[in-house]
């Protein structure tokens, strides 16, 4: 649906914009990792260290790529284990956010990067962070996903992040010229109480091979319609950002 490649692309959007952003892989697909240079399996310490080792600095983990500004702290596919070797208690969720919150205050953003389920590693993010945006693929399926997605954010409000807000909905893997599309964007748009983004990300091969090359589309091919939209996709986030802080004082 375009979750790594909507966190990679935003992240380097923001960053060759001069903010100071770390994005943190919380999948155990590693594919962040890789988009944004790395192997993953070459990695020794990991963002599954944060979660296991309480009194590990998050600092230590952290890795910079190589566009200025711009930090990782990389998951490899050890991090399917974690879930696994934590103790039994009720805080299990919320390590990611500790962690976080003790090492990690001098960013401007941090960009969180899930798996696809809505088990331990997405609910860890959802614990730590203040807003969510959904990347949602024009299929009928999406909207059944959609549907979970909204009601995991209901669950994690109440049980463990009563600040936790759904920023927006931006679609991708748009094509534009078929009536389904335009008919499922207008459906979205209609819906009460969602933002939905004036932004479309279309089908291109830029977005493959930028995650084939392990770097942004941004930077791989930084005068394409993608990383054209993904700048536009970060001017509206920044916005809705500003637009949540007023609503909040």
């Amino acid at each position: 649906m375009g979750k790594t490649t909507t966190c990679a692309s935003l992240a380097a959007v923001f960053a060759e914009r001069g903010r100071r952003v770390l994005a943190v892989d919380m999948d155990p697909q590693s594919n962040l990792t890789s988009g944004l240079g790395f192997n993953p399996y070459a990695l020794t310490h990991t963002v599954a260290d944060a979660i296991l080792e309480p009194d590990q600095s998050v600092d230590e983990l952290i890795v910079r790529t190589k566009w200025a500004g711009l930090h990782l702290l990389p998951a490899n596919p050890d991090l399917s284990a974690v879930e696994a070797g934590l103790p039994t208690s009720l805080d299990s969720e919320t390590r990611l956010r500790r962690a976080l919150d003790r090492d990690c205050r001098d960013y401007d953003y941090i960009l969180f990067d899930t798996p696809p389920s809505f088990a331990f590693h997405t609910i860890s993010v959802l614990a730590a962070t203040d807003f969510i945006v959904i990347p949602m693929q024009m299929s009928g399926y999406a909207v059944k996903g959609l549907k979970e997605t909204l009601r995991a954010v209901h669950h994690v409000r109440q049980e463990l992040n009563p600040e936790l807000r759904v920023l927006g909905l931006l679609p991708t893997f748009v094509v534009m010229r078929t009536r389904f599309s335009r008919d499922l964007l207008e459906g979205l748009r209609a819906i009460p109480n969602l933002r939905v983004f004036d932004t479309v990300i279309k089908v291109t091969v830029r977005l493959q091979e930028s995650a084939l090359a392990g770097e942004p589309v941004t930077v791989l091919a930084s005068s394409s319609e993608a990383a054209v939209a993904y700048r536009a996709f970060a001017d509206e986030v920044l916005a809705a950002l500003i637009a949540e802080g007023e609503r909040s004082v």
